[in-house]
C-alpha cells in the first residue's frame, strides 16, 4: 500500500500530472485500436466497425476518469487525516493594505501573522451566555491548517500544493458573549 501511495503522490508532485496521464491514456487508446484492429484483421478479415472504436475508447475514457478519481480521493483522505486546524489566542488583528494588497496582521499568543486578505475568513459571532463577568465581552481566536512535521518529503510537497489551492486555509473569529434570553437549564413553563 505503501508503495501504491508513494506512486500516487510522485505522479500528483509533479506539474502537468493530469495532462500525462490524459497523453498516456491517448497513447493507450491508440495501442489497443492498433492491436483489436490487427487482430480483427487477422482472425475475420476485416477492421473495427465504428461502434466497437467507440465502446474502445469510451472504456478508456471511464479507466482515466476511474484512475483520476481514486487518486483525489487517496489525497483527500490523506490531507483531511493529516493535515489539522491548529488554534491561537488572538491579542489584536489590523487590516493594512500595502502594494495594492490588502492583509491581516494577527498578533497571536506564537507571534504575528501576516496573512492576505483573500486567504483568510473572518467571522463574527454572538455566544449567549449566563456568566454576568464574560457578557459584553469579546474573545478573538485565529486558526489555520498545519502540515504536521515528520512528514515524508513526498507526501509534505503534495500537501503544501494543496494548502496553496485551498480558498481559506486559516479562520479570524470573534466571539462576542451576549446575555442568554433562555436560561438553558429552565423549562418552558417556567419550573426549575
Amino acid at each position: 500500500m505503501i508503495v501504491i501511495k508513494k506512486l500516487i503522490y510522485s505522479i500528483v508532485a509533479k506539474d502537468y500530472a493530469i495532462h500525462r496521464l490524459i497523453i498516456r491514456d491517448g497513447l493507450f487508446f491508440i495501442i489497443q485500436f492498433v492491436i483489436a484492429n490487427i487482430y480483427t484483421l487477422l482472425t475475420s478479415q476485416s477492421i473495427l466497425s465504428v461502434r466497437e472504436t467507440i465502446i474502445l475508447g469510451v472504456i478508456n475514457l471511464l479507466l482515466l476518469f476511474l484512475i483520476i478519481f481514486v487518486i483525489n480521493r487517496v489525497l483527500i483522505h490523506d490531507f483531511n487525516m493529516k493535515v489539522k486546524p491548529v488554534d491561537y489566542k488572538v491579542d489584536s488583528y489590523t487590516l493594512s493594505k500595502a502594494g495594492g494588497k490588502e492583509f491581516y496582521t494577527i498578533r497571536t499568543n506564537d507571534g504575528v501573522k501576516v496573512i492576505d486578505k483573500n486567504r483568510i475568513e473572518v467571522i463574527h459571532a454572538k455566544v449567549p451566555t449566563e456568566d454576568k463577568k464574560k457578557i459584553e465581552t469579546t474573545e478573538i481566536g485565529y486558526a489555520e491548517l498545519k502540515i504536521p512535521d515528520g512528514l515524508p518529503d513526498f507526501q509534505s510537497d503534495v500537501f503544501i500544493k494543496m494548502l496553496k489551492k485551498i480558498k481559506n486555509p486559516s479562520m479570524l473569529m470573534t466571539f462576542k458573549y451576549v446575555k442568554d434570553d433562555e436560561p438553558r437549564n429552565q423549562q418552558k413553563n417556567g419550573r426549575r
